[in-house]
């Protein structure tokens, strides 16, 4: 029974040959096999694009090579020492009363909705977990992650 596959799937897709047990099992098993080497490439794939791009993080330069050292000038001559630059005033602390002021009018016009009335009661800045993201990010990586 030396018969061209083509035919032989031809006849039956017609209906006018039938396949015994040998044949089923051979084509089951290449099928599988097909299907499974897909597979196997795609998750080669997946796994060294992914390793791909934590190799590359954004934000990070590559180290620059280091320059040739210019050659050494002839020391100057010592001159007096040079006055010492006044130390920089700190930087004055961000005045948050407006932001509070905004967010208790806020509260205040929410609790007004209900028939309740809010207060604050402290005001600390809050502590970025690992990732270093802000609560309005978390937030938001959540909501777009979040299952159907």
């Amino acid at each position: 029974m030396n018969i061209i596959p083509i035919i032989l799937a031809d006849k039956v897709l017609k209906g006018t040959e039938k396949l015994d047990g040998t044949q089923i099992t051979a084509m089951t098993i290449i099928g599988l096999s097909v299907v499974f080497f897909a597979l196997l490439i795609l998750v080669i794939f997946l796994y060294t694009s992914g390793s791909f791009f934590k190799a590359a993080k954004p934000g990070q330069k590559q180290a620059e090579k280091p320059k040739a050292a210019a050659p050494a000038a002839k020391p100057a001559p010592k001159a007096a020492p040079a006055a010492k630059p006044a130390p920089a005033a700190p930087a004055p602390a961000e005045d948050d009363s407006e932001v509070i002021a905004v967010i208790m009018a806020a509260i205040s016009a929410m609790g007004a909705a209900d028939g309740k009335q809010y207060r604050i009661k402290s005001v600390r800045p809050v502590a970025r977990g690992g990732s270093g993201r802000s609560a309005w990010a978390q937030a938001g990586i959540a909501d777009l992650t979040r299952p159907f």
